[in-house]
């Protein structure tokens, strides 16, 4: 039985990185919508727990994988975006089933980094305005609408990072994801933050 849930579980992972492959074309992003996972509704329109999958770091640094996923995310090349401070996030799913525990299915994506934050790093604990599936950060610098990271729940590394856990919400036994319940304003320019670029287009951090 344990051996099944693992794998399903798996399944339900890998299905959701149909993004990682080919190269940066309109064609990884309709590969992904019709292959892979489409959020639930309970994760869409929703402020999130999520986890931090990498450092932060200039998009152009990152693995040819974690690039297209970025541009299945709407941040692509050659775009103002793709020099803003993005970060890769995993949240979770509120999955349950046959052979499967609940929130055992992860879903991948990327948050725009507000000027104010510090430099987020691997299991940080961040809260996430995640708006949609696919693209959801396509044309952020002259539209200010998209996912980005709200505020940091949990730094990790810190001596309280283990009952900071303890106080957010969860899925399952999974510490840190799931609806966070905080207001959801229509517009991200409720919040008032600011994101201005981070890097040249040589991936020189500017400020």
């Amino acid at each position: 039985m344990k051996k099944i849930t693992s794998v399903l579980s798996t399944l339900g992972w890998l299905s959701s990185l149909f993004l990682v492959v080919g190269c940066q074309s309109p064609a990884i992003t309709v590969t992904n919508s019709v292959f892979g996972i489409n959020l639930d509704d309970n994760m869409k329109g929703r402020n999130l727990g999520a986890v931090v999958a990498w450092d932060e770091q200039w998009a152009g640094s990152m693995t040819s994988p974690a690039r297209n996923q970025l541009y299945a995310q709407g941040i692509a090349k050659g775009t103002p975006e793709f020099n803003l401070r993005v970060v890769r996030v995993n949240t979770r799913f509120e999955f349950s089933g046959l052979f499967a525990s609940t929130g055992d299915r992860m879903w991948l994506t990327t948050a725009v980094v507000p000027d104010h934050l510090p430099k987020l790093h691997m299991r940080d604990i961040v809260e996430v305005r995640q708006t949609d599936t696919w693209e959801v950060n396509k044309n952020f610098a002259s539209k200010g609408e998209g996912n980005i990271v709200v505020r940091i729940l949990c730094k990790y590394g810190t001596p309280d990072f283990e009952a900071c856990l303890d106080r957010q919400p969860s899925i399952g036994k999974h510490r840190g994801f799931g609806e966070t319940n905080t207001p959801y304003p229509v517009s991200i320019k409720e919040y008032g933050f600011t994101y201005t670029p981070m890097y040249d287009a040589d991936g020189k951090a500017i400020r």
